[in-house]
């Protein structure tokens, strides 16, 4: 109400500096060029909300320049008098076109932070923001989770309060290195990093920073992870090693009459030695792709997230005024985000029950043509305008095949191959039987794949570049295809051509 009020006085200020200017025009003699004055109320217009009113102005300002040329005695020819404001007019609509572009920055910065604080309260990893003072600024609501504090409790604190008392010190020193040369980085890289929470208790904590400036000064953004779990899977490895170390002396000083003996222990242990190896190199490759999957999924979810909380704000206004159109519009952009985020999860599911080994082969008799028109039947609600299947099947009838993964397969192959076509094009799907074979293509005219990064295009969380800003995705479909046709003891492989489009094929056992 306080802003609202403001920007009404603001708004009066200037129409009454706009009509005082006029009046003096019309009373002060030619000589006192008096019309510039206007342009203070142009540049007083950054304080208005609407960019009608600055354009209003602009025409008013023009219009009563002109006017004034009408009713000032004339002194001299007229047009030479309108001659002379000619200048004071280009500087009004300049002064106009300046505010319009504020206005419209100042509009786009509210949209980016709107964006970015929703990101910032959903967000599950704990982010907490601090000043060159190490001062919080801005804690998000899993971070005061994290260390068991209410909300707004922790803004003002100083980040070693978040730290036990015993590190405190060396980190307020480190705290200002970092500012002397601000980089993205881990922080404490191999050390054990502790965090304190507010009853006193200490938990192990995993924290990257990244430098942030603006207007107001430099900060530094946190991202804090509970390490728990992570530290204690390190030290049950460490002391599998420990009692292998000691099994291994205990074997030294056995007699050499068990030398036999001590050697074959000693090839066990070296096997053991790269299991564990091997534990770890996993580790390390799930980490990975742990950023890689937290890096996806913060763009990802943001953006349905964002559509959806925006319909749902709108979606109330128009319920207050009855207008079903408008309501039936927002309510349909609802469906299209959690439509995108369910087949997101679906995706994710597939991953997780194939990497835990519960999908299974199970090979039925089917009739090919029947089999893939029912598929097809079901993804037609997917097509954009225009768009159509055509399906081409050659070879024999029949074939015994996992009908419940090749549909699979076909969904993520047909769907990408919709996603990433125009409107008003054909979508074309062969299947060929022969000699127990089955190959199975689809084929596009979308946008294509970089040759550079074709090789890349089966890895788990990969979309190539000309794809991952333009439309939805998750980069596991590609990956998921591959794995169901290795289960089915088949091969998948593509051709494509940038802007010419893309042809996927897959080929197994029936």
């Amino acid at each position: 109400m306080i802003g609202i009020s403001y920007n009404t006085h603001i708004s009066r200020l200037i129409w009454l500096l706009t009509s005082l200017i006029f009046v003096a025009d019309l009373l002060l003699p030619r000589h006192y060029d008096v019309v510039f004055a206007y342009s203070v109320a142009h540049f007083m217009a950054v304080f208005f909300r609407e960019k009608n009113n600055v354009i209003l102005l602009a025409v008013v300002t023009s219009s009563l320049t002109l006017i004034g040329v009408a009713f000032k005695p004339h002194d001299a020819p007229y047009e030479e008098m309108l001659l002379e404001r000619v200048s004071a007019l280009v500087v009004f609509w300049a002064a106009a076109f300046f505010v319009l572009r504020f206005i419209m920055l100042r509009e786009e910065e509210e949209r980016q932070e709107s964006r970015f604080k929703a990101l910032f309260e959903y967000a599950t990893s704990g982010i907490l923001m601090t000043n060159r003072k190490g001062s919080i600024v801005l804690a998000n609501p899993a971070v005061e989770s994290l260390f068991g504090y209410n909300s707004g409790e922790m803004l003002g604190i100083t980040v070693e309060s978040l730290i036990p008392t015993r590190f405190s010190r060396t980190h307020e020193s480190n705290r200002q290195q970092y500012h002397k040369d601000p980089q993205p980085r881990n922080m404490g890289s191999g050390l054990n990093l502790k965090g304190l929470r507010k009853d006193g208790s200490e938990f192990p904590v995993e924290v990257s920073l990244s430098p942030f400036r603006n207007k107001e000064g430099e900060f530094v953004v946190a991202f804090l992870v509970d390490n728990t779990s992570r530290r204690n899977y390190e030290q049950s490895i460490l002391k599998q090693k420990h009692e292998l170390a000691t099994l291994s002396e205990a074997l030294q000083e056995l007699n050499e009459g068990l030398e036999n003996k001590v050697a074959d222990r000693t090839r066990e242990l070296e096997k053991a030695k790269n299991v564990l190896s091997s534990a770890l190199d996993n580790e390390r490759e799930l980490g990975e792709l742990k950023s890689r999957f937290l890096s996806m999924a913060s763009h990802e979810f943001r953006t349905p997230l964002t559509s959806v909380l925006s319909s749902a704000g709108l979606v109330h206004q128009y319920a207050e005024r009855k207008d079903i159109d408008n309501i039936k519009k927002h309510a349909e952009r609802i469906k299209n985000a959690v439509n995108g985020l369910n087949s997101i999860l679906t995706e994710f599911l597939s991953l997780g029950r194939l990497e835990e080994g519960r999908i299974s082969l199970n090979r039925e008799d089917v009739v090919v043509q029947t089999c893939m028109d029912d598929i097809l039947e079901g993804l037609e609600d997917l097509l954009k305008p225009g768009q159509k299947f055509e399906h081409i099947h050659t070879g024999s009838d029949s074939a015994s095949i996992d009908c419940t993964l090749t549909k699979n397969i076909l969904i993520n192959l047909v769907s990408n191959a919709i996603k990433y076509s125009p409107e008003g094009v054909p979508i074309v799907i062969e299947s060929h039987l022969q000699d127990h074979k089955i190959k199975i293509s689809v084929r596009d005219q979308g946008i294509g794949i970089p040759a550079s990064e074709q090789k890349h295009m089966f890895d788990r969380f990969f979309r190539a570049s000309n794809a991952s800003n333009s439309t939805q995705g998750t980069g596991l479909g590609l990956y998921i295809v591959q794995r169901y046709v290795e289960m089915m003891g088949g091969t998948v492989g593509f051709e494509s051509a940038v802007e010419e489009g893309s042809v996927f094929w897959v080929e197994f056992d029936a």
